[in-house]
């Protein structure tokens, strides 16, 4: 066997500053306990680039290389399990309880458009969910204003799949048989791909919540979706996110984060909202 073929075995020196360098480029820590996980991740890397140590890598992602090869890094380390209607009830809220609510505060400010932000948003799921239910409510609750639902996330190669916007039944197994049918063109092979009038709802930009001076050009949201992402940061960068969400915000906007993941103990100016079988929170002022 070639040796440089052999899974590359990672000490403890090198899964340090690998770790460390990962946090400064995009705030997921990785405990000790995850070394076997990075060195599981980054191994097969390793062996297509025929490099012999992780110190090795490290030399690359620093070097000349690091900015092409930083975006295989966050393929590799990122986890992007996702589907349609993903925690049902917590959709449902957004559906019955926040969007109206959000239509109603843009049209007393007198907005003629709603913004909806996707943070970390992986391959699409979320941001083309809410886009259906947009589509489905946009000659009611919605009518007379236009909606842009921004998508997000520090990997481009899910976002070229976002783009492409086709789905196989597994990640739809959440959906209706009638929703499938009224927003999704069957492609064959178990593949469907979202129509284009859900789709045109939908902008995709590459963004990292970690690139805090950035997050200004993004502008105002009314509502702002960043779920199962936060539990991958530490206190500091969850502060500093929640910050940015904070300040582009509207006033009494909407933010909805994982099932499992709180912010009580920021004080971030937000309130807690409790919605049936799920949890949200709004900007105070």
């Amino acid at each position: 066997m070639d040796p440089l073929q052999a899974k590359q075995q990672m000490t403890l020196a090198e899964f340090r500053s690998l770790r460390d360098f990962i946090y400064v480029k995009s705030g997921i820590f990785f405990s000790e306990s995850k070394q076997y996980f990075l060195e599981n991740r980054l191994s097969k890397r390793m062996a297509d680039l025929k490099l012999k140590t992780y110190s090795d890598y490290l030399s690359m992602l620093q070097g000349f290389q690091g900015p092409v090869e930083l975006k295989h890094l966050f393929v590799e380390i990122t986890t992007n399990e996702t589907s349609f209607w993903r925690n049902p009830p917590q959709i449902e809220a957004f559906q019955n309880i926040v969007l109206p609510e959000a239509a109603r505060l843009a049209r007393e400010r007198g907005q003629s458009r709603l913004r909806i932000w996707s943070a970390a948003c992986s391959s699409g799921e979320e941001p083309y969910t809410l886009a259906m239910i947009c589509q489905d409510l946009k000659d009611s609750i919605l009518r007379g204003l236009s909606v842009e639902i921004l998508g997000t996330d520090i990997s481009e190669k899910v976002l070229a799949q976002a783009g492409d916007a086709v789905y196989n039944s597994y990640t739809l197994r959440n959906l209706t048989p009638e929703q499938l049918l009224r927003h999704f063109v069957p492609l064959g092979k178990d593949l469907f791909q979202v129509k284009p009038d859900v789709r045109r709802f939908v902008s995709l930009r590459h963004f990292n919540l970690v690139d805090y001076p950035a997050y200004r050009q993004l502008g105002t949201f009314d509502v702002i979706f960043c779920r199962n992402v936060l539990i991958y940061f530490d206190e500091a960068v969850k502060a500093q996110v929640l910050k940015g969400f904070h300040d582009l915000l509207h006033s009494r906007a909407h933010m909805l984060v994982g099932h499992s993941e709180s912010i009580h103990a920021f004080n971030t100016g937000f309130e807690l909202l409790h919605f049936s079988k799920a949890m949200g929170y709004r900007k105070r002022t």
